[in-house]
């Protein structure tokens, strides 16, 4: 498993027609088998974590090692 701080690139489209392109930080989680990556999962969090930021990476984080630990399927 391999744990990176990453940030999420999205395009909308604003309210006269431009796309704009927004930026949201997080914790990306991801899970290899044999050396490839097989799943992976964005937990995102805010410019001030919140508790409830940080609550969503522990349950992340604990559903990703019980996956490396071959207890559960893969959570990502």
């Amino acid at each position: 498993m391999r744990v990176t701080v990453h940030c999420r690139q999205v395009r909308v489209e604003a309210g006269d027609g431009r796309q704009v392109s927004l930026s949201y930080p997080g914790i990306l989680l991801s899970g290899f088998e044999d050396g490839k990556a097989v799943c992976e999962r964005w937990v995102p969090f805010g410019a001030e974590p919140t508790e409830e930021d940080d609550e969503r990476l522990v349950e992340a984080l604990h559903q990703a090692l019980l996956w490396q630990e071959h207890q559960s399927e893969c959570p990502m």
